[in-house]
Protein backbone atom coordinates (compact mmCIF):
# COMPACT_ATOMS: atom_id res chain seq x y z
CA UNK A 1 0.00 0.00 0.00
CA UNK A 2 1.03 3.38 -1.10
CA UNK A 3 0.49 4.64 2.97
CA UNK A 4 -0.95 8.00 3.62
CA UNK A 5 -1.31 9.06 -0.04
CA UNK A 6 -5.03 9.27 -0.55
CA UNK A 7 -5.68 11.77 -3.14
CA UNK A 8 -4.92 11.97 -6.81
CA UNK A 9 -5.25 14.44 -8.58
CA UNK A 10 -5.51 14.27 -12.59
CA UNK A 11 -4.92 16.84 -15.10
CA UNK A 12 -7.05 15.93 -18.39
CA UNK A 13 -5.54 18.20 -20.63
CA UNK A 14 -3.51 21.47 -21.40
CA UNK A 15 -6.16 23.38 -23.05
CA UNK A 16 -8.30 26.33 -21.70
CA UNK A 17 -10.80 28.54 -22.34
CA UNK A 18 -9.27 31.29 -20.74
CA UNK A 19 -5.71 32.51 -21.16
CA UNK A 20 -5.11 33.53 -17.68
CA UNK A 21 -1.92 35.85 -17.59
CA UNK A 22 -0.58 33.81 -13.97
CA UNK A 23 -0.81 30.62 -15.49
CA UNK A 24 -0.32 30.41 -19.33
CA UNK A 25 2.86 31.43 -20.72
CA UNK A 26 2.68 34.94 -22.23
CA UNK A 27 0.85 34.74 -25.70
CA UNK A 28 0.60 31.23 -25.42
CA UNK A 29 -3.30 30.53 -26.66
CA UNK A 30 -4.81 26.66 -27.07
CA UNK A 31 -8.08 26.21 -28.20
CA UNK A 32 -7.44 23.02 -29.42
CA UNK A 33 -8.98 21.04 -27.10
CA UNK A 34 -7.33 17.46 -27.48
CA UNK A 35 -8.97 14.65 -25.52
CA UNK A 36 -7.33 11.29 -25.29
CA UNK A 37 -5.38 8.65 -22.82
CA UNK A 38 -9.23 7.65 -21.91
CA UNK A 39 -8.35 4.31 -21.96
CA UNK A 40 -4.85 5.19 -20.40
CA UNK A 41 -6.77 6.89 -17.33
CA UNK A 42 -9.55 4.45 -16.81
CA UNK A 43 -6.44 1.73 -16.07
CA UNK A 44 -4.51 4.37 -14.18
CA UNK A 45 -7.31 5.11 -11.35
CA UNK A 46 -8.08 1.24 -10.84
CA UNK A 47 -4.37 1.26 -10.33
CA UNK A 48 -3.82 3.78 -8.03
CA UNK A 49 -7.48 3.01 -5.75
CA UNK A 50 -5.89 -0.26 -4.88
CA UNK A 51 -3.12 1.46 -3.46
CA UNK A 52 -5.31 3.54 -1.44
CA UNK A 53 -6.40 6.64 -3.25
CA UNK A 54 -9.76 7.89 -2.08
CA UNK A 55 -10.63 11.26 -3.71
CA UNK A 56 -9.59 12.22 -7.50
CA UNK A 57 -10.11 15.80 -8.44
CA UNK A 58 -10.30 16.30 -12.34
CA UNK A 59 -8.14 19.86 -13.27
CA UNK A 60 -6.77 21.18 -16.93
CA UNK A 61 -6.24 23.04 -17.97
CA UNK A 62 -10.23 23.47 -18.21
CA UNK A 63 -11.39 20.00 -17.50
CA UNK A 64 -14.97 20.86 -19.01
CA UNK A 65 -13.36 20.81 -21.92
CA UNK A 66 -12.69 17.05 -21.84
CA UNK A 67 -15.47 15.17 -23.30
CA UNK A 68 -15.50 11.77 -21.78
CA UNK A 69 -15.29 13.32 -18.53
CA UNK A 70 -18.67 12.37 -17.51
CA UNK A 71 -18.05 8.90 -18.63
CA UNK A 72 -14.89 8.71 -16.43
CA UNK A 73 -16.69 10.23 -13.20
CA UNK A 74 -18.88 7.27 -13.94
CA UNK A 75 -16.21 4.71 -14.26
CA UNK A 76 -14.71 5.86 -11.21
CA UNK A 77 -18.13 5.40 -9.06
CA UNK A 78 -18.64 1.99 -10.63
CA UNK A 79 -14.86 1.38 -9.32
CA UNK A 80 -16.31 2.27 -6.15
CA UNK A 81 -18.99 4.41 -4.97
CA UNK A 82 -17.18 5.65 -1.93
CA UNK A 83 -14.09 7.25 -4.04
CA UNK A 84 -14.99 11.46 -3.78
CA UNK A 85 -14.51 12.87 -7.08
CA UNK A 86 -14.00 16.12 -7.41
CA UNK A 87 -13.27 19.00 -9.89
CA UNK A 88 -11.35 22.93 -10.37
CA UNK A 89 -12.92 24.66 -13.48
CA UNK A 90 -13.36 28.23 -14.29
CA UNK A 91 -17.09 27.33 -14.81
CA UNK A 92 -17.48 28.85 -18.05
CA UNK A 93 -18.82 25.87 -19.35
CA UNK A 94 -21.02 24.93 -16.13
CA UNK A 95 -23.86 26.67 -17.13
CA UNK A 96 -24.52 23.48 -19.87
CA UNK A 97 -22.79 21.22 -18.20
CA UNK A 98 -23.46 20.80 -13.98
CA UNK A 99 -26.07 19.11 -14.53
CA UNK A 100 -24.12 16.60 -16.48
CA UNK A 101 -21.21 16.46 -14.42
CA UNK A 102 -23.52 16.38 -11.23
CA UNK A 103 -25.73 13.41 -12.91
CA UNK A 104 -22.57 11.11 -13.60
CA UNK A 105 -21.62 11.46 -9.92
CA UNK A 106 -19.51 14.27 -9.26
CA UNK A 107 -19.41 15.37 -5.64
CA UNK A 108 -17.69 18.46 -5.22
CA UNK A 109 -16.40 21.39 -7.65
CA UNK A 110 -14.14 24.53 -7.39
CA UNK A 111 -14.45 27.35 -8.93
CA UNK A 112 -11.83 29.72 -10.13
CA UNK A 113 -13.06 33.51 -9.86
CA UNK A 114 -10.44 36.09 -9.41
CA UNK A 115 -12.04 39.19 -9.60
CA UNK A 116 -15.89 40.57 -9.41
CA UNK A 117 -15.58 43.36 -12.21
CA UNK A 118 -15.95 42.83 -15.76
CA UNK A 119 -13.12 44.55 -17.51
CA UNK A 120 -10.89 43.54 -14.94
CA UNK A 121 -12.04 39.64 -15.88
CA UNK A 122 -10.81 40.67 -19.26
CA UNK A 123 -7.66 42.03 -18.43
CA UNK A 124 -6.82 38.72 -16.32
CA UNK A 125 -8.16 35.88 -18.39
CA UNK A 126 -7.75 38.02 -22.11
CA UNK A 127 -11.59 36.32 -22.58
CA UNK A 128 -15.12 38.54 -22.32
CA UNK A 129 -16.56 35.21 -20.66
CA UNK A 130 -17.51 37.28 -16.88
CA UNK A 131 -21.17 36.19 -17.14
CA UNK A 132 -20.79 32.75 -18.33
CA UNK A 133 -18.69 32.09 -15.16
CA UNK A 134 -21.03 34.02 -13.11
CA UNK A 135 -23.82 31.96 -14.55
CA UNK A 136 -21.81 28.96 -14.43
CA UNK A 137 -21.20 29.03 -10.84
CA UNK A 138 -25.19 29.34 -10.12
CA UNK A 139 -25.36 26.74 -12.25
CA UNK A 140 -23.40 24.67 -10.27
CA UNK A 141 -24.45 25.00 -6.66
CA UNK A 142 -28.48 23.81 -8.27
CA UNK A 143 -26.80 20.43 -9.06
CA UNK A 144 -23.45 19.81 -7.57
CA UNK A 145 -23.49 18.37 -4.04
CA UNK A 146 -20.46 20.62 -2.75
CA UNK A 147 -19.29 23.94 -4.38
CA UNK A 148 -16.23 26.09 -3.15
CA UNK A 149 -14.99 29.29 -4.88
CA UNK A 150 -10.89 29.69 -5.10
CA UNK A 151 -9.79 32.66 -5.59
CA UNK A 152 -5.76 33.49 -6.37
CA UNK A 153 -4.60 37.19 -4.80
CA UNK A 154 -2.19 39.25 -6.88
CA UNK A 155 -0.89 42.51 -5.46
CA UNK A 156 -2.05 45.34 -7.54
CA UNK A 157 -4.55 43.32 -9.66
CA UNK A 158 -7.10 42.07 -7.48
CA UNK A 159 -5.99 41.85 -3.64
CA UNK A 160 -8.84 45.26 -3.27
CA UNK A 161 -11.63 42.70 -4.00
CA UNK A 162 -10.94 40.17 -0.75
CA UNK A 163 -13.81 41.51 1.03
CA UNK A 164 -16.27 42.09 -1.85
CA UNK A 165 -15.81 38.50 -2.92
CA UNK A 166 -16.24 37.08 0.91
CA UNK A 167 -19.54 39.10 0.43
CA UNK A 168 -20.19 37.54 -2.88
CA UNK A 169 -19.58 34.01 -1.77
CA UNK A 170 -21.50 34.72 1.40
CA UNK A 171 -24.73 35.81 -0.59
CA UNK A 172 -24.19 32.22 -2.41
CA UNK A 173 -24.14 30.41 0.40
CA UNK A 174 -20.43 28.92 -0.49
CA UNK A 175 -16.92 29.04 1.14
CA UNK A 176 -14.45 31.13 -0.52
CA UNK A 177 -10.41 29.93 -0.08
CA UNK A 178 -8.15 32.79 -0.89
CA UNK A 179 -4.67 31.13 -2.46
CA UNK A 180 -1.34 32.43 -2.36
CA UNK A 181 0.15 33.93 -5.70
CA UNK A 182 2.53 30.55 -5.99
CA UNK A 183 6.01 30.13 -8.02
CA UNK A 184 5.26 28.90 -10.95
CA UNK A 185 7.97 28.89 -14.20
CA UNK A 186 6.55 32.34 -14.78
CA UNK A 187 6.95 34.09 -11.78
CA UNK A 188 8.73 33.06 -8.20
CA UNK A 189 7.74 33.71 -4.49
CA UNK A 190 9.66 37.11 -4.81
CA UNK A 191 7.25 38.30 -7.22
CA UNK A 192 6.27 42.12 -6.32
CA UNK A 193 3.10 40.23 -7.38
CA UNK A 194 2.77 38.40 -4.05
CA UNK A 195 1.23 38.81 -0.99
CA UNK A 196 0.59 36.58 1.83
CA UNK A 197 -2.25 35.05 3.00
CA UNK A 198 -1.70 36.48 6.82
CA UNK A 199 -1.79 39.82 5.38
CA UNK A 200 -5.18 39.42 3.31
CA UNK A 201 -6.63 38.27 6.49
CA UNK A 202 -5.26 41.05 8.42
CA UNK A 203 -6.76 43.34 6.05
CA UNK A 204 -10.12 42.17 6.02
CA UNK A 205 -13.06 43.20 8.72
CA UNK A 206 -13.83 40.15 10.19
CA UNK A 207 -13.35 38.39 13.56
CA UNK A 208 -12.37 35.54 12.32
CA UNK A 209 -11.65 32.20 14.61
CA UNK A 210 -9.93 28.86 13.13
CA UNK A 211 -12.48 25.84 12.95
CA UNK A 212 -11.07 22.46 12.97
CA UNK A 213 -9.18 21.24 9.89
CA UNK A 214 -7.75 18.10 8.14
CA UNK A 215 -3.98 18.45 8.58
CA UNK A 216 -4.20 16.90 4.93
CA UNK A 217 -6.12 19.72 3.38
CA UNK A 218 -4.43 22.83 2.33
CA UNK A 219 -6.41 25.43 3.33
CA UNK A 220 -6.65 26.46 6.90
CA UNK A 221 -10.54 27.50 7.59
CA UNK A 222 -12.11 30.22 9.62
CA UNK A 223 -14.97 31.41 10.73
CA UNK A 224 -16.84 34.79 11.69
CA UNK A 225 -19.87 35.89 13.20
CA UNK A 226 -20.63 38.30 10.75
CA UNK A 227 -20.31 35.74 7.97
CA UNK A 228 -22.52 32.01 7.31
CA UNK A 229 -19.40 30.68 5.20
CA UNK A 230 -16.11 29.49 5.75
CA UNK A 231 -13.64 31.31 4.80
CA UNK A 232 -10.41 29.94 3.99
CA UNK A 233 -6.36 30.46 3.09
CA UNK A 234 -4.11 28.11 1.26
CA UNK A 235 -0.87 29.74 2.01
CA UNK A 236 2.26 27.15 0.70
CA UNK A 237 4.45 30.26 0.02
CA UNK A 238 4.45 31.32 3.49
CA UNK A 239 3.16 28.57 5.44
CA UNK A 240 4.40 25.47 3.80
CA UNK A 241 1.91 22.77 4.35
CA UNK A 242 3.27 19.82 3.07
CA UNK A 243 4.46 17.82 5.85
CA UNK A 244 1.25 16.29 6.05
CA UNK A 245 0.11 15.72 2.10
CA UNK A 246 -1.69 12.75 0.72
CA UNK A 247 -0.94 13.55 -2.84
CA UNK A 248 -0.02 12.90 -5.73
CA UNK A 249 -0.19 14.13 -9.63
CA UNK A 250 -0.88 12.22 -12.69
CA UNK A 251 -0.39 14.58 -15.73
CA UNK A 252 -2.53 14.20 -19.36
CA UNK A 253 0.30 12.56 -20.90
CA UNK A 254 0.75 10.08 -18.59
CA UNK A 255 3.78 11.28 -16.18
CA UNK A 256 3.04 10.66 -12.12
CA UNK A 257 4.37 13.29 -9.85
CA UNK A 258 4.36 13.00 -5.74
CA UNK A 259 4.97 17.07 -5.67
CA UNK A 260 4.11 19.53 -7.29
CA UNK A 261 7.25 20.82 -6.85
CA UNK A 262 9.51 17.66 -7.29
CA UNK A 263 11.28 16.93 -10.68
CA UNK A 264 10.90 13.46 -10.07
CA UNK A 265 8.15 11.71 -11.92
CA UNK A 266 7.60 8.73 -14.38
CA UNK A 267 5.16 7.82 -16.94
CA UNK A 268 2.47 5.77 -15.82
CA UNK A 269 0.74 4.87 -18.89
CA UNK A 270 4.21 3.30 -20.27
CA UNK A 271 4.52 1.60 -17.02
CA UNK A 272 0.82 0.09 -17.62
CA UNK A 273 1.81 -1.13 -20.38
CA UNK A 274 4.64 -3.77 -19.16
CA UNK A 275 2.10 -4.92 -16.52
CA UNK A 276 0.34 -3.53 -13.13
CA UNK A 277 2.91 -5.40 -11.04
CA UNK A 278 5.37 -3.50 -12.84
CA UNK A 279 3.66 -0.35 -12.32
CA UNK A 280 2.77 -1.03 -8.51
CA UNK A 281 6.55 -0.82 -8.23
CA UNK A 282 7.17 2.25 -9.96
CA UNK A 283 4.64 4.24 -7.98
CA UNK A 284 5.39 2.50 -4.93
CA UNK A 285 9.07 4.16 -5.43
CA UNK A 286 8.07 7.25 -6.41
CA UNK A 287 5.93 7.55 -2.72
CA UNK A 288 9.25 6.15 -1.07
CA UNK A 289 10.94 9.09 -2.85
CA UNK A 290 8.43 11.87 -2.01
CA UNK A 291 9.86 15.29 -0.55
CA UNK A 292 7.59 17.46 2.05
CA UNK A 293 9.66 20.37 1.89
CA UNK A 294 7.53 23.27 0.85
CA UNK A 295 6.93 25.24 -2.70
CA UNK A 296 9.47 28.19 -1.25
CA UNK A 297 12.56 27.42 -3.10
CA UNK A 298 15.12 30.16 -1.93
CA UNK A 299 18.00 29.00 -3.99
CA UNK A 300 16.07 30.72 -7.16
CA UNK A 301 16.21 27.34 -8.91
CA UNK A 302 12.75 27.42 -10.97
CA UNK A 303 13.87 24.15 -12.82
CA UNK A 304 11.46 22.38 -10.76
CA UNK A 305 8.73 24.90 -10.99
CA UNK A 306 5.68 23.68 -12.39
CA UNK A 307 3.66 25.16 -15.18
CA UNK A 308 0.26 24.98 -14.04
CA UNK A 309 -1.50 24.29 -17.45
CA UNK A 310 -0.12 21.23 -17.37
CA UNK A 311 -0.25 19.99 -13.52
CA UNK A 312 -3.24 21.76 -12.66
CA UNK A 313 -2.16 23.50 -9.64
Amino acid sequence: MINRIKYLRISLLNSCNLNCFYCRPPQQENDTYVTKNYDNFQNSIKLLHTLGVEKIRFTGGEPTLYKQLPELIQFVKKTNPDIHTAMTSNAILLKKKAKTFADAGLDSVNISIDTLDENRFCSVTGRNKYKDMIDGIKESIKYIPKVKLNTVLIRGTNDDEAHDLIQFANKLKVDIRFIEFMPTKLNSENSDQYISGDEIKASLPYDFKPIKNDPSTAARYETSSDLDINVGFINPVSHSFCAMCNRIRLTSDGRLYGCLFSGESFNLFDALAKGYDVATNEVHQLVANKQYKGCSRKTGDSAFFPSFVNMGG
